[in-house]
């Protein structure tokens, strides 16, 4: 069974390199690629020398980070759609056999506990921690109507879910991800939580609610009125703070 990991990425070559590093570092074989850059070239410049067949660099079609996720599901090959950002990676080498288990009986929405991580600015080479704060919260139609419970870093499903429900919403823009868990768990695909922390998530200024411009409010309401919540605003990181009673690991702190 073919994973295929759309990669969208922009002006962040390193932060490329350290994602796909980690995707090659799986165990499980059967992989692919699909790096689509919505910036100035920057990510294909990045790995166009490492030779590798398996990864595939597409220059973004249309505009903004939904419509280079959407184009990389189209070039797909795979069975299993998997997303791995480019300010994010995987942790666990066997992410994917876990991932391909756990769609072995049938459509799942696959999720994983994962890291959040404070990373220096800018787009070291390797990434610089300033500290960690676990994220490994419930997943279910009842929680997604709350809070964005899942970390985008090594989701998975079958592609063929895209059939069924079309694309990512490019009118919400930032708000796509939760969006689509919505409607996946919305038409009875259940979730498959895989075990312990697996991968990480870069927290930037781009990701933090605290920063987010009137325009992302906006679609925030827009997602909000299309589901019918009554949900906040909120980054990863305030969620995962807010529900710390539900889980046993402590902040970790960089030294």
């Amino acid at each position: 069974m073919r994973v295929s990991a759309i990669v969208p990425t922009y002006r962040r070559p390193n932060g490329l390199r350290h994602a796909l590093a980690s995707l090659r570092a799986q165990r499980y074989p059967d992989w692919e690629a699909i790096v689509v850059d919505d910036g100035e070239g920057e990510g294909l410049d990045a790995v166009r020398d490492w030779g590798d067949p398996r990864i595939l660099t597409l220059r973004n079609p249309g505009r903004g980070q939904v419509d280079a996720r959407n184009w990389a599901v189209e070039a797909a090959s795979g069975a299993v759609v998997l997303w791995l950002d480019d300010d994010d990676w995987l942790e666990d080498t066997d992410h994917l056999s876990l991932v391909v288990d756990a769609l072995a009986d049938g459509p799942a929405l696959v999720t994983r506990g994962g890291w959040l991580v404070e990373v220096a600015d800018g787009d070291p080479v390797v990434p610089v921690e300033r500290g960690r704060i676990p994220f490994d919260l419930p997943v279910d139609a009842a929680t997604l109507r709350r809070d964005n419970t899942v970390l985008t870093a090594g989701l998975a499903y079958p592609k063929e879910l895209h059939q069924a429900l079309g694309p990512f919403d490019r009118e919400l823009d930032g708000y796509y991800d939760w969006d689509w868990h919505l409607r996946v768990v919305g038409v009875g695909v259940p979730v498959a939580r895989l075990p312990g922390l697996g991968v990480a998530y870069r927290q930037h200024a781009g990701n933090r609610s605290r920063h987010v411009t009137a325009d992302r409010r906006a679609r925030f309401a827009r997602f909000a009125s299309k589901h019918g919540l009554d949900a906040e605003l909120k980054d990863h990181g305030s969620v995962a703070v807010e529900r710390a009673a539900i889980t046993a690991h402590p902040v970790v702190h960089a030294r």
